[in-house]
């Protein structure tokens, strides 16, 4: 059987990788609309810098990119978080204050260390603490992120906490976003124990969840995370990856699919497995099911820029002792986030230089993409010398824009993911890898793919004729 995957993102590596582990003879085509592998995987190295352009690194309490590396051989090149200033910082008035210990995105785990935070008021603290006591709410809706933790744990910590964490991570609108799709594991927490504060109680529950700032859970690999995409790649082998073929159009033939692509290459498959993000899927099912393009193409996206810098160490007027900062939308900055990515991983930048990583865009700052490069090194720099006290240009700048990147988890996200699930089970022979719409994180993409896999698995052992036995 003629197996075509649409898209060479994690989420079609894994897929196309999975399937031949299994059947190392399967005619598997991948068809890539760029000129590269993996998606919004990006990794330089320039300068003696490591450069991640897009994610810099993946949770190990979702296994699947964890195992994923182990069965490339990839694991003796698995790189932690540095142990030291394992903390970060939420940008407040000109100064970064240290978000407390324990802090699980949404709320403490640790009573004395937010009582002696300085990111709230003795009002916003009380506030915070009282959510224990508070009621769970009788509705059982898909509440908005900012309706559930105004509700729970009142303006002040909104604004300061919960905005520019949970909407940095999304780069989202809080009064949009969902907060079942975003945070679920709080909105169980409410439902089961009553209040998240009386969740927080339960030790075991604080461990295993994947909520905390918890930085030895993160890790990537020596020379970058495009170590992985190269190795699924070469495991694949490239000749398989048929780059600068954007696929325009999807039909089925009888029992066939055909796809048309943009430079005229019509390629056949009995299977076809989109690997693609959500705007792209939507303009390849648009003749073959209007309805199922709509549901795709009803997902918002945000822009965003993320800009690499170089620095002399001397030239940082701030203690680079912890991993980064966010910056909260009452700050009125540029940015909305900055990673010091020489301090959270080694061998990111030569001896005697720090390499940051800013972030700008977002659901909430749409205009980024109108800025000129000088005008996004202008005002980032701005932003950067007024919390870190930087006293000199930087002596490289990467700039990576990424347009329409990130899918917002907005109220309804749910519903709309099981309608697109659906779509697909009408669809025989018609698989789909996830579009990062079932989780944003590299784990749940690798995921995606391999629960992809097993669908084709199912459909070609299907399709085998019985062995008769005379």
């Amino acid at each position: 059987m003629k197996i075509v995957i649409v898209g060479s993102g994690i989420s079609g590596l894994a897929t196309a990788y999975s399937i031949l582990q299994t059947d190392a003879t399967a005619d598997l085509t991948i068809l890539e609309a760029g000129q590269r592998v993996g998606g919004i995987i990006s990794t330089r190295s320039e300068n003696g810098c490591v450069i991640e352009e897009g994610p810099d690194s993946f949770l190990t309490t979702k296994p699947w990119a964890l195992d994923l590396c182990r069965s490339l051989n990839l694991e003796n090149q698995i790189l932690q978080t540095n142990e030291s200033n394992r903390r970060a910082f939420i940008a407040l008035q000109g100064q970064l204050q240290p978000l407390p210990e324990g802090f699980m995105l949404l709320a403490p785990t640790k009573f004395y260390p937010f009582l002696d935070s300085k990111i709230l008021s003795a009002g916003g603290k009380i506030m915070g603490l009282l959510e224990a006591f508070k009621p769970p709410s009788d509705a059982v809706i898909d509440e908005t992120l900012k309706s559930f933790a105004l509700r729970r744990f009142g303006q002040e910590m909104f604004e300061k906490i919960v905005q520019p964490m949970v909407g940095g991570i999304y780069t989202g609108d809080p009064e949009k976003l969902s907060a079942l799709a975003t945070v679920p594991q709080f909105v169980e927490m409410e439902r089961k124990y009553g209040s998240i504060g009386r969740a927080m109680l339960n030790k075991s529950l604080v461990k295993s969840s994947d909520s905390g700032a918890r930085y030895s859970a993160f890790v990537t690999l020596n020379a970058g995370l495009k170590t992985l995409t190269d190795a699924l790649a070469d495991s694949i082998g490239r000749a398989r990856i048929k780059f600068a073929c954007p696929v325009q159009e999807l039909l089925q033939i009888g029992q066939q699919w055909k796809l048309k692509t943009r430079n005229g290459n019509d390629f056949d498959a009995d299977i076809v497995v989109l690997a693609t993000p959500a705007k792209a899927s939507s303009s390849i099912l648009h003749t073959i099911d209007p309805e199922l393009s709509a549901a795709f193409a009803s997902v918002e996206h945000s822009s965003s820029v993320v800009l690499n810098m170089l620095f002399n160490t001397d030239d940082i007027g701030h203690p680079l002792d912890g991993f980064g900062f966010v910056v909260p939308e009452l700050e009125r900055r540029s940015i909305i986030a900055c990673s010091f990515s020489s301090t959270k991983f080694k061998g990111r930048a030569p001896h005697n230089k720090v390499l940051m990583r800013a972030f700008l865009g977002g659901i909430l700052h749409p205009d980024v993409f109108v800025y000129s490069d000088g005008d996004l090194i202008q005002s980032t720099l701005r932003d950067l010398r007024h919390y870190l006290k930087i006293t000199n240009y930087p002596q490289n700048v990467w700039i990576r824009r990424w347009p329409n990147a990130m899918p917002q988890y907005n109220v309804g996200h749910l519903q709309l993911v099981e309608r697109i699930k659906d779509g697909f089970a009408r669809r025989e022979r018609l698989i789909w890898a996830g579009s990062a719409l079932t989780g944003v994180g590299i784990p749940d993409c690798v995921r995606a793919g391999f629960e992809a896999a097993e669908q084709v698995r199912k459909l070609t052992e299907a399709r085998k004729e019985p062995v008769v036995v005379a």
